[in-house]
Order: structure tokens, then C-alpha cells, then sequence
């Protein structure tokens, strides 16, 4: 009697069991077809899930995501970076506001919180710079890093108000920074910023009088114009003007305002204050790696330094007599506002003659393809370029593609930050491209030497480079048939020796005995206006089609009284000095 009661139960817990499993599997297909996003087949958790498994760290952030409407797609698949602040930092947050709870916080104010913490991009540490950030929030605004001493420990700062606690926490849909607080959004325009500060009255003056204030005062996100949504404003304080004999902008004024209407763009004022602002953001990381910026003064830039830790501006050698630079304040810099970010200088500059800077074109780096953030610099990907996807880039065979492409770690081959440009380059052939031209970044007017710098395959074609339609002397070959003079010419030879050739190896990181890195000299070019040059590579002669594809890493131009061969690149993008 006891084994058929067991039985019994037995049998009823089996049927139990078994309808249990039949409805979640029809309650699975039915929710799928309604299922809103893709579901993760990755055992490794995702980004909503991490929070919810740690509640001892999360439980307030997660209630702010959840808030926002955004932990839906935070549970799917996608490549994201998360910046997640712990409970005892939301906690110190809800008191700086004067909110008892999550729950004081409205839905838009919980969705601006999670978008300046998430980027569309997967960042780790090491891709942390002294800076901001490779890639944008969601909210429209960079996030800087960099290095603090908070109680004799180096702690690694994210937007100068949070300290990171656990880095490269990975999952399944991107990756999770832990945070110790709440990051907030700046406020404040680059111009109600410079004008909220008392150490900024001359300067302030100088904006509203030149009109550069309006300027300066539109938020990213509210500009109507797409080339001008970030400046940079390199601004002087008034010990800066005073210790350059400007005692108020009334001196000030009276020196530099040559037409008597500050507003007036052929006026000195007015060039002044457009020669401090820049078209873009940047931040101290960025001016140091940038050989020149563009400014609002026309045809004019400002070209950086680093001297130790000091960031120069426009500091340069002409005529064998140096020109020490303008350094900048670093502790009032790198200050993000709603439409760039505000640095400040130490002593007084103002527009002058440029010398030639050298200009290290790297071809692959263009701003469409740096918004592929799952491709750009992604070692071991690459993507198919259609015409007209690339602003800087065009090619006569518009039915035609390039590809960009950028090499695994283990690759073999020395491409500056691993990637390059690929396409077809053959003459008389309707259905390969036969010319190709790029838009140089900013290049200040003086006599360069050309050097175009690509790997040997299978590529093709002699072929003419030419600037701005004026062709350049040498004929430059890209070929390797018959192992012709695309190479280089020989692997024993030094550095000075090839140069006289019009050879150099260009990449540190390739082997001396390497002959397929190549840096080929195209000739000399007077550039007569300091601006965005056009250069185009045109197939002239044929030979074969088994000679089409070129692989293009750079095109460089040096000024024709520098070193040729000196700095070459390693791979990360680092720079090597003549020893």
C-alpha cells in the first residue's frame, strides 16, 4: 500500500514536472514573438544582468536604469561601455541634490544620468588617456581620464569627479567600469563659463566685443550648424594680460583693435580672440598629439609641444633661432563645457608667421571611419567603403569600393596603429579605379618632400601623385612585378643612404631586413596657403591584372630642411627618434 502511495505521489510530481517544462516552452515561443530585443546566447552575463547579480553594489544604479526606460537594451546584444557608480555613490549624489531616494528622481533626469555613463563603444583601461575618451556618451559629451593622488595613492579619475574602483569588468554586450560616484553633465557653454569666472574679465569683454561670445554660446546639441557643434578656447587669465602690460581690455583694445570695430573680421581684435578658438574639441591629450590646429583666424594655426609635462603652443625653430611656446596652465585646463572645452595659457600670443610643420597623414584616419566604433582600430576587422561614404576621400570609378582594414595584433605586416586603406588602382581599365585623392588634414604653407608609405603585395600601377592638380617629379611604383622598384631597393643599406634614393623604411617596428614597408619620395611641393590641400595618386601606365591592389598606411609631408627618415612609427602609433 506504502510503494502505490509513493507511487502516486511520485507519478503526480513527474506530471507536475512535465507540464511545468511544456508551459515555459509555450510561454518561451509565445514571448518570442513579441520579444522587443535579441536574446543573449552567451553564457557570460550582460551589462543589466552584472547590476542585478550584484545588488550589494548596484541595487541603487540599477533602479536608476531601470527608471530610464534603458535596461532593456543594456540586456541585449551591443558593444557598450558602462561607467557603473556603487550604491555609496548614488547615495552621495542623491544628497548633493537634495533627494532622499531614487525614487525623487524623474524618468528624463534618471535617462541623462545613464546616457553620461554609457558610451556605444567597448573601452577598456588601457585605452584610458590623460584626456577624453576615443568615443562620445550617449548624452553628447565627452568623459576625460587621468591620474589623481587622493591619500598618497594614485587613483585613475574619470571627468575629474569620480575615481575608478574595478576596471574591464567584460560581458557578454560590452564592458562595466565601477565608479565611485555619480558623474554629472557639464552645464555651462565655453562662453558662460569663461564669463562666470573672475579670473576671465578681460577676456570676457574681449568676447562680447568681438561677437565671439554668441559664438561661443550654443550649445552642442542646439547648433544648427554640423561643422561647428565643439570648440576649443585656449583663454588668457587677467594676471596673464596684466603680466603683458594690459592692465583691463580698455589697453587691450586700444592695441589690438586696428579698424576700431572689434567686430569687424579684418580687425586685430578680432583676429586675436579667433586665433584663441578652435573649430573642434580638443583636449590637452589631443593638442599634444596634434601637430597643428586649425583655428577661426583664417589660414592661421596653432601648432603644439611637449616639453617634460608642459604643453607648448607654438613653440618652433625659424631661422636657426628658437621661439619658446606658450605654455599651458594644465591645472585650469581640459575643463568640459556644453559645446567643447576650456584651456587656459600662461602668457599672452597672438597671431605669427608659421614655420613648415611636418604633417603625417595616416590615410585610414578619417572621421567617418572613427565613428565605426566596432571597426575602427578593432584589430582583426574591416569594412567595405562605398563613394561619397568618405568626405575626404573620392575615386573616378564611383561603382567602385575601398576597404578599410585593420591587421590582427599577430599580424606580419607594420601598418601604423595596425590599419590601412585598400583599392584597386589600374590604368585603362574602366572597371578598376584609375585615380584616387584624399583631403589633407591642416598643412602650413612652406616647400615639403612627399613620401608616400604603403606595404609591397600584390599592388599595381606606376603611378603620378600630384597637389592641388600640380603633378609631382618622380613617378612613384607601387608594384611588385618582377620584384621591381616598389621595394626597397636594399635592406643593407642605412637609413641616409636609401633617403638619397628616394627610399626609407618609415616603421620602427619592422625589421631592418624587411623590404615591403616601404616609404617611396614623390617629389617636392610649395604649399602657399596654410589649409586642407588636395592629393591624388593616378595610374599611368599598366602592368597587369595581377598589379591592381594598393595597401596605403600613410602620406607624409616634411619640410624639405628636416629629417627625412626621423621620427619613424611603431605600430602603436608612438614615435622613434633618430638615436
Amino acid at each position: 500500500m506504502q510503494k502505490m502511495i509513493m507511487k502516486g505521489i511520485f507519478n503526480k510530481y513527474k506530471l507536475t514536472w512535465y507540464m511545468a517544462i511544456c508551459i515555459t516552452i509555450i510561454a518561451f515561443l509565445g514571448s518570442c514573438k513579441k520579444q522587443e530585443y535579441p536574446i543573449l546566447t552567451s553564457s557570460t552575463l550582460n551589462i543589466t544582468q552584472y547590476l542585478e547579480a550584484n545588488p550589494t553594489q548596484f541595487t541603487l544604479f540599477d533602479q536608476i536604469l531601470e527608471k530610464s526606460g534603458y535596461s532593456g537594451f543594456l540586456g541585449a546584444y551591443g558593444a557598450y561601455t558602462l561607467f557603473a557608480p556603487t550604491d555609496d555613490g548614488v547615495k552621495t549624489y542623491l544628497k548633493a541634490i537634495g533627494k532622499s531616494s531614487v525614487a525623487d528622481i524623474d524618468a528624463n533626469a534618471c535617462k541623462d544620468i545613464v546616457k553620461l555613463h554609457l558610451i556605444q563603444d567597448t573601452i577598456s583601461t588601457t585605452q584610458f588617456t590623460d584626456g577624453k575618451l576615443q568615443s562620445i556618451t550617449m548624452y553628447g559629451q565627452y568623459l576625460i581620464t587621468g591620474v589623481a593622488n587622493v591619500n598618497g595613492t594614485s587613483k585613475t579619475t574619470i571627468n575629474r569627479q569620480a575615481n575608478l574602483v574595478t576596471g574591464n569588468v567584460r560581458l557578454g554586450n560590452g564592458i562595466v567600469h565601477v565608479i565611485d560616484n555619480v558623474l554629472t553633465p557639464a552645464k555651462l557653454t565655453i562662453a558662460q563659463m569663461v564669463e562666470q569666472s573672475s579670473k576671465y574679465t578681460i577676456f570676457t569683454q574681449a568676447l562680447k566685443a568681438t561677437g565671439f561670445y554668441d559664438t561661443l554660446n550654443v550649445p552642442a546639441n542646439s547648433s544648427t550648424n554640423a561643422n561647428r557643434k565643439f570648440f576649443t578656447l585656449f583663454a588668457e587669465t587677467d594676471s596673464t594680460f596684466n603680466a603683458a602690460g594690459f592692465s583691463n581690455f580698455a589697453a587691450l583694445q586700444k592695441r589690438y583693435s586696428t579698424k576700431g570695430n572689434p567686430k569687424d573680421p579684418t580687425d586685430s581684435l578680432y583676429l586675436f580672440v579667433a586665433y584663441h578658438t578652435v573649430p573642434d574639441i580638443k583636449y590637452l591629450a589631443d593638442v599634444i598629439t596634434s601637430p597643428s590646429l586649425a583655428t577661426l583666424a583664417p589660414q592661421e594655426v596653432i601648432t603644439s609641444s611637449l616639453s617634460g609635462t608642459t604643453v607648448l603652443l607654438n613653440e618652433t625653430t625659424f631661422n636657426g633661432k628658437l621661439e619658446p611656446g606658450v605654455p599651458v596652465n594644465r591645472a585650469y585646463s581640459d575643463n568640459s563645457t556644453t559645446n567643447g572645452v576650456l584651456h587656459a595659457v600662461n602668457t599672452n600670443f597672438t597671431i605669427k608667421v608659421r614655420a613648415p610643420t611636418a604633417l603625417y597623414f595616416d590615410v585610414a584616419d578619417q572621421p567617418e571611419l572613427r565613428k565605426i566604433t566596432t571597426v575602427f582600430r578593432k584589430n582583426g576587422t574591416s569594412t567595405i567603403i562605398n563613394y561619397g561614404q568618405l568626405a575626404g576621400v573620392t575615386w573616378d570609378r564611383t561603382a567602385s569600393t575601398i576597404t578599410y582594414t585593420c591587421d590582427p595584433t599577430t599580424s606580419s605586416n607594420y601598418h601604423i596603429y595596425y590599419d590601412h586603406l585598400d583599392f584597386g588602382l589600374r590604368f585603362g581599365n574602366a572597371s578598376v579605379i584609375n585615380w584616387i585623392e584624399f583631403t589633407t588634414p591642416l598643412l602650413v604653407k612652406g616647400q615639403y618632400k612627399v613620401w608616400i608609405c604603403y606595404r609591397v603585395g600584390v599592388h599595381g600601377q606606376y603611378t603620378q601623385v600630384s597637389v592641388d592638380g600640380n603633378p609631382l617629379s618622380r613617378i612613384v611604383n607601387l608594384s611588385n612585378v618582377a620584384n621591381s622598384n616598389g621595394y626597397l631597393p636594399d635592406v643593407t643599406a642605412t637609413d641616409d643612404v636609401l633617403a638619397a634614393q628616394g627610399f626609407k623604411r618609415y616603421s620602427a617596428s619592422a625589421p631592418l631586413t624587411l623590404n615591403t614597408q616601404v616609404g617611396q619620395l614623390a617629389g617636392t611641393v610649395n604649399i602657399t596657403s596654410t589649409d586642407r590641400h588636395k592629393i591624388r595618386l593616378t595610374a599611368i601606365k599598366d602592368q597587369g591584372s595581377n598589379s591592381t591592389g594598393v595597401t596605403l598606411d600613410m602620406i607624409q609631408f616634411i619640410p624639405i630642411n628636416q629629417d627625412q627618415v626621423y621620427p619613424k612609427f611603431y605600430r602603436d602609433g608612438t614615435l622613434m627618434q633618430r638615436p
